[in-house]
């Protein structure tokens, strides 16, 4: 029976950061590297920036690894004594070279009830396609996208006011826990596999530019779920003249739509109220293109702003 595991872990977001700092409070565990993606350049100023895994991996001096292609560091990975790989949220495919090297297995922690949102963005995708559950997966890692069979999986409750971020906390406490209650029970052959159903499968891919357009001709509830599981990262928006206003927030009134979908029907101190296809979406959060974000009841009453009842949303 394994009692300590030798673990590769790769990841680079805040939600693997997560996930490696419980690794690292495990006495079962001994973390022999950490993989995340190489630094990358942001903002008009071209800042490099560290990812969260990256700083975790710094503080405590594990051994790094940022390779642009995994591949790349076959030779040095492979002098590492490796039971499992664990990765989450890395952000590479793994060629199964480098899959081989687990001696136990490779392991992936995959924020959705799997085979459902397969892909790289199944968090915003389960808001946004008004899911009312999703979940942890902990799955082994084969050569297809999240495809491979699953040893254990847990539930979380997707609340009607919920968002991206909050439930990626959710999930991270989920994942946490899961970690810690199955990992080791995996590792010794406790927890059996079952192959995933492919009839079901669907799919959570990363989030595009035309994804985060807000689609008005659709009902409101849809709307607001497009907004809330964009928000906050990377934030929904639309446009009026051409003019980008990224969408923070927003209610849904009871007042039905008697105009076209994305027009505005009236400004008041809730906010600025847009036609869907059967209610009225309020935004109560809007940020013009370069500015900062502001309520939306500052619109009220002022004939300076540019947004104004019939301009439409496109």
């Amino acid at each position: 029976m394994i009692k300590k595991i030798n673990i590769l872990f790769m990841g680079t977001n805040n939600f693997a950061q997560e996930v490696l700092s419980t690794l690292l409070t495990m006495p079962e565990v001994n973390l022999v590297g950490v993989v995340c993606q190489p630094d990358r350049k942001i903002g008009r100023k071209q800042t490099v920036v560290f990812s969260s895994v990256k700083e975790l991996a710094l503080a405590k001096k594990i051994t790094l690894f940022q390779p642009e292609k995994i591949i790349q560091e076959y030779d040095n990975l492979q002098r590492l004594t490796i039971d499992m790989i664990i990765t989450c949220a890395y952000g590479q495919f793994l060629p199964e070279k480098i899959l081989l090297l687990a001696k136990i297995l490779p392991l992936n922690i995959h924020a959705s009830l799997l085979p459902k949102l397969r892909g790289g963005a199944p968090i915003q995708w389960a808001v946004i396609n008004n899911f009312s559950e999703t979940g942890i997966t902990l799955m082994k890692m084969v050569q297809k996208m999240d495809a491979g069979a699953i040893f254990s999986q847990g539930k979380v409750k997707i609340d009607n006011n919920e968002t991206y971020s909050s439930l990626q906390l959710k999930l991270i406490a989920l994942a946490q826990k899961k970690i810690k209650s199955d990992l080791l029970a995996i590792a010794n052959g406790k927890i059996k596999s079952q192959e995933q159903n492919e009839s079901e499968v669907t799919f959570g891919f990363n989030i595009t530019r035309e994804d985060e357009l807000i689609n008005w001709k659709q009902a409101a509830k849809l709307v607001s779920c497009q907004v809330r599981g964009l928000y906050d990262q990377p934030i929904a928006y639309s446009t009026i003249d051409d003019f980008i206003y990224k969408i923070h927030q927003v209610t849904i009134s009871n007042q039905a739509s008697k105009k076209s979908p994305g027009t505005i029907t009236l400004i008041n101190k809730l906010g600025i109220f847009v036609a869907t296809t059967d209610f009225d979406i309020v935004i109560t959060k809007i940020q013009p293109a370069g500015k900062t974000v502001i309520n939306t009841n500052n619109y009220f009453g002022s004939k300076i702003n540019p947004i104004k009842v019939d301009l439409v949303f496109k």
